[in-house]
């Protein structure tokens, strides 16, 4: 498909109709359900068309008919919180649908890749979390994976086979959360819910559509997609890619590398995989086709009323095809893109940055380890929060595993609940983080001045800062208060400003703070020792954008390795440099 044909294919998306001879609304609306408090509830459905449609719940009596093509809504009344559990009728001319144990409350959003995904039982701490999750006024619901770009105006319940984990979820209706119902649950999201509950006592309703290894513009709308000029380039690799598809020669390509990588493995005397027997899936109902994971997942219970979002993905934009600031740009789109299908342009949207994984940097690997293309997407993360307003940011770098999954979570949900409970909930938990305010050139040295006081989570030395001139070679940092003077003439520190050196860089220009996939960096609030201070850099020296023609990216790749290569030779360079100013200092 080119890019007018993908236009008319999201319009014939949008305007799929489904024909019903009797009432059913959207599969979003269950048994066990939480209604949003507070608010107009919009509930809607299918029937026959112009079908009288009448609603009864919590003393209302609702009426609306459909339109010529069956579609209806109606909406309630706003209601205060309720954990009395009570029922909803939906019924037309023929039939009569019927949910049992409803309550009121506040319903949230977990959206992201697999990280927000990741099951509560895999979580550190998760099984004494599981064991404790009883819990009947929090209810979980987590929508059926979906990348179909077929018209789709509502999910399925279904037992969704898992082949990463291979077992089968129980995914499109809502449960009672239960040690049973929790266990695979979105960990992150449960943790976040849980203490929203625990300090509210307000009924809290959860529902997952989070769906691992998608990029940012999985999760946008075509329509979103089609008007921003940014993404023509994104949008014509993927039409490409569809419209050279071929499965003969795609299987064909599978048993060639098969057979490579056979041969490797039986030299080595590893265990071998099964020969290929299925090409790939093709590109139009790939996950990360543009678009395909909101049509998917997101729009099916568009329009719902609903409290908030939480939002946590990033990795598969660090990878090798990188492009930080399209992923920026996009970022910031997403946030208006899901309000909007919200039917709340304000909607309060917490934000948890890329989580940390891979090798830690340590001062051996550290000029390498800032060649990544991670910390400017936690950059664009973190701009999109400083630039909207309503919206929440949690650090997750120091939370830090050697994996791509880290299972340190429970103190990012955490973290997501002190937003919430303070911006939307009336509560005083201390949760934004202190920012780099400030920046001033001082010889050799640079004085950082931050919002708020900060000190090191451990009591040792700051660490996390890097200093370049303007060769653009950053060297690992010393990093210390400034002092300065009491009322009775003593010296104190100022725990808002830091001075920032390295004997080796004579003038500095420039800094960086936990610049890395998996980096140093230990500074937080000093109110709040939970809340980590966010990554920056004030240099304008950014992560070079991935080409999208092959022939391109090969050169890109090469180019990049080379400049890793150049990377590892700096940082042995560095390091003798360093041990030659010891002896020589030691010699004084």
């Amino acid at each position: 498909m080119r890019i007018k044909n993908f236009v008319l294919f999201c319009l014939f998306l949008i305007s799929g109709i489904v024909a019903f001879s009797q009432v059913r609304p959207n599969h979003i609306f269950d048994n066990n359900m939480v209604l949003q408090r507070d608010q107009p509830v919009r509930i809607w459905g299918w029937s026959a068309p112009s079908e009288k449609i009448k609603i009864e719940f919590g003393g209302q009596v609702k009426f609306s008919n459909a339109n010529k093509q069956g579609e209806w809504f109606i909406y309630l009344d706003p209601m205060k919180a309720s954990a009395t559990p009570r029922n909803m009728k939906v019924s037309g001319k023929n039939n009569l649908v019927q949910f049992a144990n409803v309550l009121v409350g506040d319903v949230w959003i977990l959206g992201g890749q697999s990280n927000m995904e990741l099951d509560l039982s895999a979580l550190f701490h998760g099984d004494a979390e599981v064991l404790s999750a009883n819990f009947p006024n929090i209810r979980l619901m987590t929508i059926p994976s979906s990348a179909d770009h077929l018209p789709k105006q509502d999910f399925e319940r279904i037992n969704e086979y898992d082949s990463w984990l291979d077992r089968y979820d129980k995914k499109g209706s809502w449960f009672t959360c239960s040690p049973a119902s929790v266990a695979t649950f979105s960990g992150l999201g449960y943790i976040f819910g849980r203490r929203l509950h625990m300090a509210s006592q307000i009924p809290i309703g959860l529902i997952d559509v989070s769906l691992g290894g998608t990029t940012v513009e999985a999760w946008l709308s075509p329509t979103t997609l089609l008007s921003m000029p940014e993404n023509i380039s994104l949008l014509k690799q993927w039409n490409d890619k569809e419209a050279t598809y071929d499965p003969v020669e795609d299987l064909k390509k599978k048993i060639i590398n098969w057979e490579k990588r056979t041969a490797e493995q039986i030299k080595k005397g590893e265990e071998t995989a099964p020969k290929p027997t299925e090409p790939s899936v093709r590109p139009s109902l790939e996950r990360n086709f543009p678009g395909s994971s909101y049509t998917g997942m997101v729009a099916v219970i568009g329009g719902l009323t609903v409290k908030g979002i939480v939002f946590h993905q990033g990795y598969n934009n660090a990878l090798g095809d990188a492009r930080p600031k399209l992923y920026a740009a996009n970022f910031k789109a997403l946030i208006s893109d899901w309000r909007n299908i919200f039917n709340n342009k304000q909607l309060p949207f917490g934000i948890i940055e890329f989580s940390a994984g891979g090798e830690p940097q340590t001062l051996e690997n550290y000029e390498l380890r800032m060649l990544d293309p991670s910390p400017y997407i936690r950059e664009g993360q973190f701009n999109a929060y400083k630039n909207l307003n309503n919206v929440g940011y949690v650090c997750a770098y120091d939370q830090q595993v050697n994996w791509y999954h880290p299972q340190k979570k429970v103190e990012a949900g955490e973290r997501m609940a002190r937003w919430a409970l303070t911006t939307q909930y009336g509560f005083n938990l201390g949760w934004e983080p202190a920012m780099l305010q400030g920046l001033e050139k001082l010889n050799d040295k640079i004085i950082v001045t931050f919002s708020k006081e900060v000190k090191s989570s451990d009591d040792r030395p700051m660490e996390g800062f890097s200093i370049a001139g303007h060769d653009r070679h950053f060297y690992p940092a010393k990093a210390e208060y400034v002092q300065m003077q009491n009322e009775k003439g003593e010296k104190v520190n100022d725990k808002r400003r830091i001075v920032v050196s390295n004997d080796l860089v004579i003038n500095p220009i420039e800094l960086r703070y936990a610049w890395a996939r998996n980096p140093l960096g230990n500074l937080v609030n000093e109110a709040e020792r939970i809340i980590p201070v966010p990554l920056f850099k004030t240099d304008s020296w950014d992560y070079p954008e991935a080409p999208y023609l092959p022939s391109e990216y090969e050169l890109y790749r090469q180019k990049q390795k080379t400049i890793q290569k150049q990377a590892i030779e700096l940082a042995r360079i560095r390091i003798i440099q360093e041990a030659e100013k010891l002896i020589k200092d030691n010699k004084k």
